[in-house]
């Protein structure tokens, strides 16, 4: 099969002229959609022990639905992810604390069984990484990379970005200890340590500190998750803009614990829900009329019966 064929079949965009001549910069402007998700995350259970000051999840977890997935349900998922040869990420966790999840390594492991290609990630707060599991992690590792939130490296500004969920001290150490372990049994694992920038953090500090550490780390933007928090003006540093290049919906897919393959990651209270794989399959839901629809008019611009990116904004920084 030629290069420019299989360009063809591996994307499309439902509703843009189809025919074999269609000028490659309407392409390249329409942004390619995959026939199927470039990255999954999975919410293997809900639940999370921190409160972020940016966060939706300590409001929202009163008014949405809890659960754990069902084994049956998780090796449904994982085995149409390798029948479609997934090898980007794959993410077991989504709005939680992943290692809430006491099999949460086991669970990682068995997609890497079965997807050997695909990056396994997850990102966690950090505070429940206990020797046990470090030590579970690191001697039989199935990550790619574990990203750590850690806002800050000072303890007030930490705790308060917490609004004390989470101890200072406690995160600090379980990070040293999982660097310490880690260059002892998997040197492969990459650690990244990332935060928000924020008015409450000095995030230049806190970089410069775990890179001295020999570890990976960054700030990323603050936003408002689709408009589901009221912090973004109180904490944003600098001017802020619509998140209109967002690339969430046409690339990733994101599966809660029952099942239902909502919009985006921001989706905390769940109003946009495509369908659900536990009664059909991810390609039907990532295909269907409704998740079509909706990125064709997120293309053209057209974002009012999208209030979860009519309402998405992101801070400009430097």
């Amino acid at each position: 099969m030629s290069v420019v064929k299989r360009w063809r079949k591996s994307f499309y965009m439902p509703g843009v002229d189809q025919r074999w001549y269609m000028d490659l910069s309407k392409r390249i402007i329409c942004r390619r959609v995959p026939r199927f998700p470039r990255m999954v995350q999975i919410q293997t259970r809900t639940g999370c022990n921190g409160a972020c000051v940016f966060c939706p999840y300590p409001d929202a977890s009163e008014k949405v639905p809890k659960g754990k997935m069902d084994e049956g349900l998780l090796e449904k998922i994982v085995a149409e992810i390798a029948r479609y040869n997934v090898t980007r990420r794959i993410s077991p966790y989504l709005m939680n604390e992943p290692f809430l999840d006491k099999s949460i390594l086991e669970r990682a492991r068995f997609i890497k069984r079965h997807v050997p290609r695909a990056s396994i990630v997850l990102t966690t707060n950090g505070s429940l990484l206990t020797d046990e599991t470090l030590l579970d992690l690191v001697k039989d590792n199935p990550l790619r990379a574990l990203y750590i939130s850690m806002q800050g490296i000072e303890k007030e500004p930490y705790e308060d970005s917490m609004r004390g969920s989470l101890k200072f001290e406690r995160t600090k150490a379980n990070i040293e200890r999982l660097i310490e372990l880690r260059d002892q049994y998997a040197p492969e694992l990459k650690i990244v340590v990332t935060m928000i920038k924020t008015k409450l953090v000095d995030v230049d500090k806190a970089v410069a500190y775990w890179r001295s550490r020999g570890v990976e780390s960054k700030y990323t933007r603050l936003e408002n998750r689709g408009g589901n928090t009221d912090a973004f003006d109180t904490l944003n540093v600098g001017d802020k803009r619509i998140y209109k290049d967002c690339v969430r919906l046409l690339k990733n897919a994101y599966i809660l614990f029952n099942g239902d393959m909502i919009l985006c990651c921001t989706d905390y209270y769940k109003t946009m829900v495509l369908g659900n794989v536990a009664e059909s399959s991810i390609a039907e839901v990532w295909n269907s009329e409704r998740a079509t629809t909706i990125r064709r008019d997120f293309l053209r611009g057209d974002l009012s019966r999208i209030p979860l990116c009519a309402d998405c904004y992101i801070a400009e920084i430097d």
